[in-house]
């Protein structure tokens, strides 16, 4: 019998086989065996990442909590795993991306740049995870919610908040009041209205949670002179509105001459005077355009002072009503 001899085959180069030599026998088709070695595909130095491949959520979970504690020990136990499931967890998921992502030292690791950049993604699909698995699991809320708001902040705030809040419970039905602070209050004092937002001056807060602040300033027209007459002229609220009453209590202290030359219930209204270079309004500071400007003690004004919107609901507003009011402060503290 004769004995078998090394054969080549015309591998490419760039075939992960390019090592590969095959023992067979000169002249019989019976196979006797293969050696194989491998070599690992490279393209400019760094690993190829497979393709087609899904990121599972456990991976992830464990690449965030490792970044986070900075060790892989103290990372396993988080995830009640051991360090040695967690060290091939992390493998496994370099090998998937084709990019290594902690630089190990002796006592800690540390994120590559490669690392730093995918942690972004892993929080963002970790998310997305987490809320689909809370829309679909949670069971569905149904109910009315009766919501009145100001004028200016349902024209602001409302549309994003009424949209996001029907993506996640869209069997509750919300009816919409837009009317004035001191009319909110009284609909809601008399049982008309489950759930509402007024505006309260600073020094004197409405009964409620607290959800958003922000200063009142003096605005006038860019390019205006309106706040140099004298007496100044004002675009104010209606009576009843702490604005109004924070901002003459302002002129006051301060001695300067003024006469109301229009009221309006709204900021819009007040903003139609200032754009027309007719009169100044205290205003929050969100409204300021690059077409207004924000008048300060060099002009001759004071600050007037913070607002405050606070949530009232009734006491028996049940879980529709609930979600609806945690979810109108979750907006309000996002747009800060």
């Amino acid at each position: 019998m004769r004995t078998g001899s090394w054969c080549s085959f015309p591998w490419s180069s760039q075939s992960p086989f390019a090592d590969t030599k095959v023992a067979c026998r000169d002249s019989s088709i019976q196979r006797i065996g293969f050696m194989v070695s491998f070599r690992e595909i490279e393209r400019d130095g760094a690993m190829q990442p497979q393709q087609n491949t899904l990121l599972e959520t456990d991976l992830l979970k464990t690449f965030v909590t490792i970044s986070e504690t900075g060790n892989f020990t103290v990372a396993a136990k988080r995830v009640f795993r051991t360090p040695s499931a967690v060290s091939m967890q992390i493998k496994r998921l370099e090998d998937l991306l084709g990019r290594a992502l902690f630089v190990r030292h002796p006592r800690h690791v540390t994120l590559t740049s490669d690392g730093e950049a995918f942690l972004v993604h892993a929080k963002d699909i970790l998310r997305i995870n987490d809320e689909a698995l809370s829309r679909f699991r949670v069971p569905q809320l149904e109910g009315r919610i009766r919501f009145g708001v100001p004028d200016d902040f349902g024209v602001r705030y409302l549309p994003e908040i009424l949209s996001r809040f029907a993506s996640t419970h869209p069997l509750v039905e919300v009816e919409v009041l837009l009317s004035t602070s001191v009319i909110l209050t009284r609909k809601f004092e008399a049982g008309e209205i489950d759930m509402i937002l007024t505006v309260s001056a600073q020094s004197d807060p409405a009964p409620g949670q607290l959800v958003h602040s922000e200063p009142l300033v003096w605005v006038g027209a860019r390019d205006g002179i309106a706040f140099s007459r004298t007496p100044t002229p004002l675009a104010m609220s209606t009576h009843g509105c702490p604005w109004r009453a924070a901002a003459l209590a302002a002129l006051d202290r301060s001695g300067r001459p003024y006469r109301i030359a229009y009221t309006s219930e709204t900021g819009a209204g007040q903003l139609a005077a200032v754009m027309a270079d007719l009169a100044i309004a205290p205003l929050p500071i969100s409204l300021l355009g690059e077409q207004h400007r924000k008048l300060t003690e060099k002009d001759g004004f004071g600050e007037i002072g913070s607002y405050q919107l606070r949530l009232q609901k009734i006491p028996d507003i049940g879980s529709a009503g609930q979600a609806f009011g945690d979810h109108v402060c979750e907006s309000f503290g996002q747009a800060e």
